[in-house]
């Protein structure tokens, strides 16, 4: 099999002109680029953050088969690896013993935690009853639970304890993410800090932390009082953090987006902004009602919000229609929105490309995961370990 079109690496760098497959997927060769190919061909999408999409919830789900209809829903759309996202329960161990069995498979990347450990004052379309400072024991039953696929926990930096769950996160291989907060610019800047000292002391790669969802849930950056905003990016800046952005021109404005990525991305590589969706059980879906951990949504025109407060509750968007917006909206170019949804999630969780449905380069032998889209950013089709998944 031949794919034709300019061919981007996860750095959004034109490499090729397409590409030769065998009959199961795998790179025999990597065409020249000539300047003539019509489209795009994009190594396969990572999202690290993600509740659900097609009906299913992932902090809800009962069965395998809505496990499944919510990683078909992302990969429908070219989204080859992610994790899978909670939110603020009492009880996760039930939820996140469901989705180990698909991290080991390789289904899934593995599993980000939001909450419980965040402010109540910036709970979002989290459960207030479940919110609460951390519990270093009850944490320790969790990722034993997660048997080393809990990747990212969501934490408030004031919250009780939240160094030392951050400390005992890296210890098992997980990361914080910092986020629904309302922490001052000391408080975060302090937690970044002294996180990163202690991945140092024990050899845990940078970063060693994330920031979940960049400016929501979140106090706004104010002149004498930036708050965890402006520690969040220049601790990405420095590369001690990757900050997350959705990008769906919904949670931010796109053009802020667009300063961001710029400004973080002036540090040079790697990057250290990603993409994420936040999407809930209605992305992919009709405006209608769906719930998310346990809260009633609605979705009105693409949006969801809590019915009860009306507080956005989530996303509704794929990452390559967040590539779309942010490219056709002339906000970012092409080769930057990829980074953001390739390169900037595989920094943040230290992927080599080894990982199922996850492709960094396009390298002869190896089966390929990808995404074509024609010369407008239409989805074509993609490719998940050398299988068609959608599309032509």
């Amino acid at each position: 099999m031949e794919l034709v079109g300019k061919l981007l690496n996860a750095r959004g760098e034109i490499v090729g002109g397409g590409l030769e497959l065998d009959d199961a997927g795998v790179i025999t060769r990597v065409l020249p680029a000539t300047g003539e190919e019509e489209g795009w061909i994009l190594p396969g999408l990572i999202d690290v953050h993600c509740h659900g999409g097609g009906g299913a919830s992932f902090p809800d789900v009962t069965s395998e088969e809505e496990v499944r209809t919510a990683i078909e829903a992302h990969r429908s759309l070219g989204t080859t690896a992610m994790l899978a996202s909670l939110v603020s329960m009492v009880d996760p161990v039930p939820v996140i013993e469901k989705l180990v069995p698909f991290c080991e498979s390789g289904e899934l990347l593995g599993i980000h935690m939001e909450g419980p450990y965040i402010s109540p004052h910036k709970v979002g379309a989290q459960n207030p009853a479940a919110v609460r400072g951390a519990d270093l024991d009850e944490l320790r039953r969790w990722l034993e639970a997660g048997k080393g696929h809990i990747k990212t926990m969501t934490i408030a930096p004031e919250a009780e304890n939240a160094v030392a769950a951050a400390r005992l996160l890296l210890d098992y291989g997980a990361k914080p993410s910092w986020g629904h907060t309302s922490a001052t610019t000391e408080e975060a800047e302090g937690a970044i800090a002294l996180t990163t000292a202690y991945a140092e002391e024990i050899g845990f790669p940078a970063p060693a932390q994330t920031a979940t969802h960049l400016f929501n849930a979140m106090p706004s950056l104010l002149h004498r009082a930036p708050g965890p905003v402006r520690a969040l990016t220049a601790g990405a800046r420095k590369g001690d953090v990757a900050v997350e952005l959705v990008a769906d021109t919904v949670h931010v404005d796109p053009r802020l987006v667009s300063d961001v990525v710029e400004f973080v991305g002036a540090k040079g590589e790697p990057s250290s902004v990603l993409f994420v969706t936040d999407a809930m059980s209605g992305a992919g879906m009709p405006d209608g009602s769906y719930v998310l951990g346990s809260l009633a949504v609605t979705i009105s025109d693409g949006v969801a919000r809590l019915t009860d407060g009306g507080a956005i509750a989530g996303g509704t968007s794929r990452l390559v229609e967040q590539i779309q917006k942010m490219v056709r909206g002339e906000c970012l170019s092409l080769a930057k929105a990829v980074e953001s949804c390739v390169a900037g999630p595989a920094y943040a969780l230290h992927l080599n490309g080894s990982e199922q449905g996850v492709t960094l380069e396009f390298t002869p032998g190896e089966a390929v995961n990808l995404v074509v889209l024609n010369e407008n950013l239409d989805f074509v089709s993609a490719f998940r370990e050398g299988v068609a998944i959608a599309g032509e």
